[in-house]
């Protein structure tokens, strides 16, 4: 019962300290797995947005730059025909389509109605006519961030005027989903249009729906007359989407009054552009820049078919640039996924590793503890026992010793047997001290041994004479054996005299062996078989030659050993553990001692359930 409680509480304690914490341990695993999709994602957007941002500040200086060309360039108007300076203004710049030249009063005097002009001119002077002259007002756009940086900020004008303060509004707004909601809602309030974006990325994205509605614009719009623009400044480039199609008008203010502009050539600019873009085409990503129809400026062959209008990662460039925007396209629409698989798959494995490692090695440890504390328990019991055991024999001696000293006038037949049973039970007496020596000079490698030739069938022989009284004293029938050599096929050629149930054999089988040593093994296994058997007191002794070796087996009808048991009854301290057992008294170290000396001799000793019920218990010995 005790043994049971304690086994339990070892079962507790694994289970608090190895199971649990392999079970948070994998809980957490598990969780960074179902995480690291998200994770992967997360990463390669902020990689790619700041790479998109990079070529958004490459793009905002080039229209800078584009800006100053087409200003340095513009030509100075003279009181004659300006018609010469546009065309060379024209074959000049490449990024010079339709010049045209606007009064102080913004009438266009070129291109002129009264020439013959091209279907470019046509189409400027149809588009613009109304607009230049204030008849028409055209959406002008802006960052709104910039534009509501003192609500964004909660400052006054004056204090966010410098770059720093550019900054945090920009970050704010970017990042804060509450001072976006309110910004664009007092942008709506003033009448000022948000704009939708060309496109959805799909970035952080996964748990929405698949097609999800246009996000809005960082840019809003404000329909401003041509004079309202101008005002702003000495020059610039003014955005218009006609037809859906963006057409950019650099515009620049004389000093007479007179504006001199043109319609910025298309194909030269977009060429411009591309040349920004660093390397378009890697193995992770696909970056391009979009134009207000959401189509790529450059597309790789191998990409023709893909869907642009859905990138992973995308930012808007700049007012300029109404809709246009840089993206970045995965290679691979599944690489998120394959490298999420691959990590959680080299997770599952490391998890798998951990909890059979900490299983198995807190099962090692435990087991180790629960062995350490059961031999601890057992060399405890070991006193108790090995003074049980002594009081035996010793009880035996005193009470004949006793009995000859009351009646000295006893039989002289029972007085002999008086004598050889006190003999038998101080040998058992002897043996039991040897053992208890035995085992401490094993244990500590000083066990020495006095080897000479032996015969072991007269050495046997003479043994079982010995303990032979008191085992019959005890209800034992017991019964000594003799094989010759090779009896199985030639027992006709053996020379065998019977003397009652024990054999004589004549010839010789010479073992190199310590007398003592070897006796002691022997009768540790008799005394185990005295000590088992129950109802059937029966022990047989049986001694062979096969080869080169020796073979003593004893032999019993006793309770047995299960074939579980049988496999630790060699371990020191260990007794079987049932009921008919927990009856019998003993120190558990008759098995151990006799393995180590026998197999100190070059032999061991084998367990075998007998046939019919009862233990056999084999020595083997080389021949001398």
């Amino acid at each position: 019962m005790r043994k049971r409680r304690f086994s339990s509480h070892l079962g507790l304690l694994f289970i608090i300290a190895v199971v649990l914490p392999s079970v948070f341990l994998a809980l957490i695993a598990i969780r960074a797995i179902n995480r690291e999709e998200a994770y992967i994602e997360k990463r390669l957007e902020g990689t790619l947005l700041t790479e998109a941002g990079h070529v958004v500040i490459l793009v905002n200086s080039e229209l800078e730059d584009i800006l100053e060309e087409l200003k340095n360039s513009a030509p100075g108007l003279r009181e004659h025909d300006p018609e010469d300076l546009l065309y060379e203004w024209n074959s000049r710049s490449s990024l010079v389509s339709v010049p045209f030249i606007l009064s102080p009063s913004h009438e266009i005097l070129w291109p002129r109605l009264s020439k013959a002009l091209s279907a470019e001119e046509v189409s400027f002077l149809d588009w613009n006519r109304e607009f230049f002259a204030n008849n028409l007002k055209i959406p002008v756009y802006y960052n709104i961030a910039l534009a509501y940086k003192d609500e964004i900020l909660n400052k006054p004008a004056e204090d966010t005027e410098n770059h720093k303060a550019i900054q945090q509004a920009l970050s704010q707004f970017e990042q804060n989903e509450a001072v976006r909601s309110k910004v664009y809602k007092q942008a709506k309030e003033k009448g000022q249009a948000v704009l939708p974006r060309t496109v959805s990325p799909s970035a952080g994205s996964s748990k929405k729906k698949e097609e999800t509605l246009l996000e809005e614009s960082i840019f809003i719009s404000e329909s401003l007359a041509f004079s309202d623009i101008i005002e702003q400044g000495e020059f610039g480039i003014i955005p218009r989407l006609i037809d859906d199609k963006l057409t950019l008008l650099f515009w620049k203010r004389e000093k007479d009054g007179f504006t001199v502009g043109c319609v910025i050539e298309e194909e030269h600019f977009r060429k411009r552009i591309i040349g920004l873009l660093p390397v378009v085409y890697s193995s992770v990503r696909i970056l391009t820049i979009l134009d207000e129809h959401g189509l790529s400026l450059i597309t790789p062959q191998e990409e023709i078919s893909r869907d642009w209008q859905r990138p992973f990662i995308a930012r808007e460039i700049s007012e300029l640039l109404p809709r246009w925007e840089v993206a970045a396209y995965l290679t691979d629409p599944d690489i998120i996924s394959s490298q999420a698989n691959f990590i959680a798959n080299i997770m599952w494995l490391l998890i798998f590793i951990l909890i059979v490692s900490i299983s198995g090695g807190g099962a090692i440890v435990l087991k180790v503890l629960h062995s350490e504390i059961t031999l601890a328990r057992q060399k405890t019991g070991f006193v108790t026992n090995v003074s049980h055991e002594f009081k035996t024999p010793l009880t035996s001696i005193r009470m004949f010793a006793e009995m000859l000293k009351e009646r000295p006038r006893i039989d002289e037949k029972k007085r002999g047997k008086y004598l050889d049973i006190m003999i038998s039970e101080s040998e058992r007496l002897t043996h039991l001290i040897n053992n208890v020596l035995d085992f401490s000079r094993m244990d500590q490698g000083k066990k020495q041994y006095s080897m000479k030739k032996v015969d072991i069938v007269r050495f046997a022989e003479n043994l079982m004479k010995n303990q032979k009284i008191r085992l019959k004293h005890n209800g034992f029938d017991v019964r000594f054996t003799v094989l010759p050599h090779d009896a199985e096929s030639d027992i006709a050629a053996s020379r065998l005299k019977s003397s009652g149930s024990i054999y004589i054999y004549e010839g010789n089988m010479p073992v190199y062996m310590d007398e003592e040593a070897v006796g002691q093994a022997i009768l540790n296994l008799i005394s185990n078989a005295e000590k088992y058997s129950d109802k059937f007191k029966k022990i047989d002794i049986e001694v062979s030659r096969r080869g080169d070796f020796i073979f003593i087996d004893i032999e019993d009808r006793g309770i047995g050993i299960s074939a579980q048991q049988a496999k630790k009854i060699f371990r020191e301290f260990y007794r079987v553990d049932d009921e008919l057992t927990s009856k019998v008294r003993g120190t558990g170290l008759g098995l151990t001692i006799t393995r180590r000396i026998i197999q100190d001799h070059g032999g061991d000793v084998h367990y075998f359930p007998r046939e019919g019920g009862g233990s056999t218990f084999r020595i083997k010995l080389p021949i001398a």
